[in-house]
């Protein structure tokens, strides 16, 4: 059957499509809108004789989309979001009557400063809206920001994209967290301080440098390096009973300080200041909905 045959596809399996690529996974597709497995591989049979293509190839525990079916989904993702949330707002969004659910890329980080009040100003303003977090690393986020797995991702600004539209949150340092008996006393750490020490490094990335290993292996000492994590909230917890010393954000280090447990203490640079910031799709730039969220997520960093 012709490839390019779209106005005689049911819109349903284009639904199944869009589901599949989106969660990599039959089984979770048919949880996602409720059909059982082979109701979903019924479906795709049917997609697959529509497109003469494999469309999905499994590897492993994943459902790959073909070549093919990337560019069919690049095409039709779009227009079948804006349906779905049409039918679901009745074409005009209204925060008190939505029933809108927002996919937001946080770090346990940014969930531990943010997510609190988000949650607070959902329930004044939009008691039926509901939020689903994603925690990925920065190579996952632009491509699920354009394949619209992610409604907004909210971090650093690295390489940003055609496509991707940014605004910034607010502004946070690298320091270092120790425990407060840390034999370490200086505010600033010495040469002596950082070639004597072991470190808890953080890293969002599948393959470049966290802060910490960057700037260690520029002095030649990434070795002093102990363990590498992803989630930033937990390296209070494993200095807080060694002689280890962990980077993490000022922010979140004051709150760890107030307990009385820890100590703040610097690098020997003169500045560690990072940004965060919001990163959406354009097709979303005029949604109203996406609109009123990305507000409120600035009015609740603005409160920082």
């Amino acid at each position: 059957m012709s490839k390019t045959n779209l106005p005689n596809i049911d819109l349903n399996l284009l639904v199944v499509l869009d589901k599949i690529f989106s969660e990599r996974s039959l089984t979770q597709a048919g949880k996602k809108l409720f059909l059982t497995q082979s109701a979903i591989s019924h479906a795709l049979s049917k997609l697959r004789d529509h497109f003469d293509d494999q469309l999905f190839i499994r590897l492993g525990n994943r459902m790959e989309p073909t070549a093919l079916c990337r560019t069919i989904h690049h095409k039709i993702n779009p227009s079948l979001r804006s349906i779905m949330e049409s039918l679901d707002d009745r074409g005009v969004f209204n925060p008190l009557t939505s029933k809108r659910t927002f996919c937001l890329g946080l770090s346990d980080y940014l969930c531990k400063l943010l997510l609190p009040e988000i949650l607070q100003k959902l329930g004044e303003q939009a008691p039926g809206v509901s939020i689903r977090i994603v925690q990925t690393t920065y190579e996952q986020r632009l491509e699920m920001l354009k394949n619209d797995r992610l409604d907004l991702f909210l971090g650093c600004l690295r390489k940003v994209e055609n496509g991707v539209k940014t605004a910034k949150l607010f502004e946070d340092h690298e320091v270092c967290i120790v425990r407060h008996d840390h034999h370490i006393k200086n505010d600033v750490m010495t040469d002596a301080d950082l070639n004597n020490s072991k470190f808890i490094a953080l890293s969002l990335s599948e393959s470049g440098l966290g802060f910490l290993e960057d700037f260690l292996y520029r002095r030649r000492i990434q070795h002093n390096i102990k363990i590498v994590v992803q989630q930033e909230t937990v390296i209070p917890s494993l200095v807080e009973y060694s002689d280890l010393i962990g980077i993490i954000a000022e922010r979140l280090a004051q709150r760890h300080v107030a307990t009385g447990k820890f100590r703040i203490i610097r690098l020997p640079l003169a500045d560690t200041k990072f940004e965060i910031f919001q990163h959406w799709h354009t097709v979303h730039d005029n949604d109203y909905a996406h609109i009123w969220m990305r507000n409120l997520i600035q009015n609740v960093a603005l409160n920082l």
